[in-house]
Formats: C-alpha cells, sequence, structure tokens
C-alpha cells in the first residue's frame, strides 16, 4: 500500500515534501538547462518513512482521493473507446445498417436510427428490454435493428439460435418477448415448448436453428462486433454515429435518438416529409 501511495505523488509534490526536511539534509539545486535536469535529490531511509506516513495519514481521512482519479481515469478510457469505436462504426456503416439477415422492429422508415447489440443471458439487457418497449410504446418514428451476440455462454448461443431461426417464420419478436423477460436462462425443452404456444412450428425451427445460414448470422454479429471493438453488452448505437455502452432509461434514450435526429440533414427532411404527409 505504501508503494501506491507514492505512485498518486508527482515529482513536484514530492519536492514540495523534501523542502519540509530542509534543516536536517539541505538539497541543493544547481541551475542547469532544462533538458539535463537531474533526477529528484535521493531521500534517506527516514526520510522516505516520514513521506509515507504523511501520505498514509492524508489518504485514509481523504479517501475520495483515490476513488475520484481512478473515476476520472475509467471516464477518461470510456470516452477513448468510445471514440474509437464511433470511428470504426463510420467506416462500417454498410454493414451495420444494411444487413439484409437483421431483425428489425420499430418504423423501418424512420428518421431516427437505433441498433441494439445484447446478448439474452445478460441482466442488464433484460433490464433494457424493458427500457426498448416503453420507448417503442411512446416513439412511433424510431427504427431499432437487433445485433444478438453470444458471449455468455451456450445458453445465450442457444437462445439466439432459437431466435434467428424464429424469424424465418417472423415470430422474432414474440419469442424474444419471452426469453428476454425470463429471469433464468431457458432450456431447449422450455424454449420449443414456448414457441410452440407462439404459434411456431418447433419441427422447423430446431432444424433452422442448426442452419448455416443461422449460424453464419451469429459469426457475423461476433466478427461486426469485434471490429467495432465491442466487449460488453448492451451496447447501443445512436443516429449512425454515437455508440452508448450500457443499460439506459427509455427517457434518456427518447433524448438521445431526438439530438441525434437533429444533427442529421438527412434525417430532418425526412422527419419533415413525414410530418407534411400527416
Amino acid at each position: 500500500m505504501k508503494k501506491i501511495y507514492l505512485s498518486v505523488l508527482s515529482f513536484a509534490t514530492l519536492g514540495l515534501i523534501n523542502d519540509g526536511f530542509a534543516d536536517n539534509a539541505p538539497v541543493t539545486a544547481p541551475v542547469v538547462p532544462a533538458a539535463s535536469q537531474p533526477a529528484p535529490a535521493n531521500f534517506t531511509s527516514a526520510q522516505v518513512a516520514e513521506i509515507e506516513k504523511m501520505i498514509g495519514g492524508y489518504l485514509e481521512k481523504n479517501p475520495d482521493v483515490i476513488m475520484t482519479a481512478m473515476q476520472a481515469g475509467m471516464a477518461k478510457q470510456q470516452k477513448e473507446a468510445a471514440a474509437k469505436m464511433e470511428k470504426a462504426v463510420a467506416e462500417n456503416k454498410d454493414k451495420i445498417f444494411k444487413g439484409d439477415k437483421d431483425a428489425i422492429t420499430g418504423n423501418p422508415q424512420g428518421s431516427q436510427s437505433l441498433v441494439v447489440f445484447w446478448d439474452p443471458s445478460c441482466g442488464f439487457c433484460k433490464k433494457f428490454h424493458g427500457e426498448l418497449a416503453t420507448l417503442l410504446a411512446n416513439n412511433k418514428n424510431v427504427k431499432v435493428i437487433f445485433k444478438d451476440l453470444p458471449i455468455m455462454g451456450g445458453n445465450s448461443v442457444m437462445a439466439i439460435k432459437a431466435l434467428l431461426a424464429a424469424k424465418e417464420q417472423n415470430k422474432y419478436e414474440p419469442l424474444q418477448k419471452v426469453i428476454f423477460e425470463s429471469t433464468k436462462p431457458l432450456t431447449k425443452k422450455q424454449l420449443l415448448k414456448a414457441a410452440n404456444s407462439l404459434g411456431i412450428d418447433t419441427k422447423k425451427l430446431k432444424v433452422d436453428m442448426e442452419s448455416k445460414m443461422v449460424q453464419a448470422q451469429i459469426d457475423d454479429a461476433l466478427d461486426l462486433a469485434k471490429t467495432l471493438g465491442i466487449n460488453g453488452t448492451p451496447t447501443l448505437i445512436i443516429g449512425e454515429t454515437k455508440v452508448v455502452p450500457g443499460y439506459v432509461k427509455a427517457d434518456e434514450l427518447e433524448k438521445m435518438l431526438k439530438e441525434s435526429a437533429s444533427l442529421s440533414p438527412v434525417a430532418t427532411d425526412g422527419q419533415q416529409k413525414s410530418e407534411q404527409a400527416s
């Protein structure tokens, strides 16, 4: 822990502390060009022990200092990661927005765009499913594209295979609702029972679940996520430009969608035409 304490101080701070020991160990600082300035003066063992004691005492009284520094560092990393992902989104628009096998809900002609990368076994994805339902109930101008990512193991793979197979029978959304509203991962038997209750041909479903077509869709989604730098779910792409990792509430999402649409000339024109037609 003492080494950690020392690491949070800059050389300048250590220099100020060193001045406090001037009476016992005077330090002479020769005038030399900046480029050849020597390393900070070495401390005696006693001075190091005293510095560590001072720092330890300060941090014990002010623990928020470390937390604040960590939060600031994490925020910076997240911002940099989002910037990289947004650059990757701009370079891969066709793969993201023009996939002819993607499941789509909402208004296919809407001026607002939302892409959802999620996993049916992810707790925050299940929670976001409810927020998305709220958004779609109140917003008739948003197009939602789903990218199902099986990143949490075998149950996720099976559930996504069932979803993509159900899509071939135009039953993607009903089965999605059952899967995402379940508090526990569904077994294959439970999935087939749920599918049957929704009027899905389970014999065809089982065949399609193991088809090369469905596996190719899963592989494409995983490859795309890797290309974009997405390593967690849910991850959202709003308005074809803004990347938002993590769970978002419906009202916050509504606000971001409107802001994004207002910044897009194409979307604005489409919205005006939609409004004129209504």
